[in-house]
């Protein structure tokens, strides 16, 4: 399997080991720890949490952990740990795994191996209070280390061990979601480290190399378009795109059909995976060019979704699809002022070689809609610097055509913590994009700049097919410590389109 980079062993069990390290307890700000969770405690650690609360060492604010060492029998000894989520009212899934990412980075700097979690009681939780501890403790715990050579390798054996994260509670309630919770977040550490490999390693070609890998392990049809059959599907976009590379561009298409669902329309994701992305002849500045790995993170969500549906065994066929090239400069590359015309025959005036990812979208929404004919489309993307402008880096903006696909891509980030907004996609945009010598130019003026991308995109899909496109430039990475991620990429998406394959009736 692709690593996920993540050093954790999950357990499941009804009460504490005596080789547990750390026992752990979530509390709120305004509110008493219940009863039923304490039960679960020995008497020296219910003391102990009793003299943390009553000499106000815990109060429960967000981002606390106090802890007490108690004795047990036998000289053994043990932290107990009071993780604050904030004030109760407030108190969510998202609170619970946030402070689970902080309890997992207190235990990697506290050397702590085994740790016992008393997953907090939310109302109406049903078990989603301990998915929400599995998930933040596991995308905390993730560290990108496969490139650490000879000169650091001693100081992280010194650092890392295996870490496993025991889940207390009632085993047959809360089994299947922490295993649902595992598997999501494995997808989306997976994710991130693809994201995060770097362009000498990941071209187009190895990228397909990886997906086949991936097909390969979970059973999955995969489908890959090199560049001589692009060139005879029409696949201007894409094949313009890569070619100032030495590696050529890829369409790497992943099926997923259960029996219940083979005869059904699948749903299809399409992820934008520019490899490398130079701005080919529009060049990028210098300053932080080397993030531009991270340009793959739609691509490589895709995969993680495919993970991730196959791992659970939803009952929905799937078609994911990465559109790869590496965007570069070269004697061949594209220019301002050349005509593509796409797989669907609109054409294109190049503007901008640096609008690039809409062109490798376009052909791939075209060919995959006219091959696959799915009952829903979404496409992900790091595709404008505009969409940050707009909405900063805590949410992805979101361009749809169809209202029910929209209220379901609500819900499903609603009940992850991935927040999105709704913006628009209205004619006058699509006349933005007009060409007067071509169909539609690939970029347009500042004005409106993330809507000219869902504009751009909206050539390439039906009127009739449902369809959203979820631009996820402000939030694929982060460039300072956040309660569960740490800086990179983040594997942005993977959660909410699992959530609404899974949620689609």
């Amino acid at each position: 399997m692709i690593s996920t980079c993540t050093k954790v062993s999950l357990g499941l069990d009804r009460r504490i080991g005596g080789n547990v390290d750390a026992v752990a307890l979530f509390i709120a700000e305004g509110a008493d720890v219940p009863r039923e969770q304490l039960g679960l405690l020995s008497e020296p650690e219910r003391r102990a949490v009793g003299r943390l609360l009553t000499g106000k060492f815990a109060r429960g604010k967000a981002q606390e952990i106090v802890g007490d060492f108690v004795e047990l029998s036998g000289g053994r000894v043990r932290r107990v740990l009071l993780v604050g989520l904030g004030s109760a009212e407030k108190v969510n899934s998202e609170k619970v795994r946030e402070a689970a990412g902080r309890l997992a980075r207190q235990a990697d700097r506290r050397a702590m191996r085994k740790i016992a979690v008393v997953p907090p009681l939310l109302v109406g939780g049903q078990g989603t209070e301990a998915a929400a501890v599995v998930s933040g403790f596991l995308l905390a715990s993730h560290e990108f280390d496969e490139y650490k050579g000879a000169a650091s390798r001693a100081d992280d054996q010194k650092r890392h061990g295996p870490v496993e994260l025991v889940i207390i509670g009632n085993e047959k309630r809360l089994r299947d979601q922490v295993q649902r919770a595992r598997v999501i977040t494995d997808a989306q550490n997976i994710a991130r480290t693809l994201a995060s490999r770097p362009g000498n390693e990941v071209n187009p070609p190895a990228l397909a190399a990886i997906a086949r890998e991936l097909a390969r392990e979970l059973k999955l049809r995969v489908n890959v378009l090199d560049e001589k059959q692009m060139k005879r599907l029409g696949m201007g976009g894409i094949l313009a795109v890569g070619s100032g590379s030495a590696t050529p561009p890829r369409i790497i298409a992943l099926e997923y059909r259960p029996n219940r669902a083979r005869n059904k329309p699948p749903v299809m994701i399409v992820g934008k995976g520019i490899t490398f992305d130079a701005g080919g002849i529009s060049i990028k500045p210098a300053e932080k060019m080397g993030k531009m790995v991270y340009d793959k993170s739609g691509a490589v969500d895709v995969l993680g979704i495919m993970y991730a549906v196959a791992k659970l065994k939803l009952p929905a066929s799937v078609v994911g699809i990465l559109a790869a090239a590496e965007n570069t400069l070269g004697g061949r590359a594209y220019r301002p002022g050349d005509l593509l015309r796409m797989h669907n025959g609109v054409t294109v005036e190049v503007t901008n070689t640096d609008a690039e990812g809409r062109l490798v979208l376009g052909d791939a929404l075209a060919w995959g809609i006219e091959t696959y004919k799915p009952a829903a489309v979404i496409d992900i993307a790091t595709l404008t610097g505009g969409v940050v402008v707009a909405l900063g880096t805590t949410m992805a903006g979101v361009m749809c055509n169809d209202e029910g696909l929209m209220r379901q891509l609500q819900r499903a980030a609603e009940a992850t913590g991935e927040k999105i907004w709704r913006l628009p996609v209205w004619e006058e945009h699509r006349e933005q994009m007009k060409s007067t010598i071509a169909d539609i130019i690939n970029a347009g003026n500042r004005e409106a700049s993330p809507l000219q991308g869902g504009a751009f995109l909206s050539y390439f899909v039906p009127e009739k097919t449902p369809w959203a496109h979820v631009d996820i430039a402000g939030v694929s990475d982060v460039e300072k410590e956040l309660p569960y991620y740490g800086k990179g990429p983040t594997g942005w998406g993977v959660r909410t389109l699992v959530e609404w394959i899974e949620g689609r009736k």
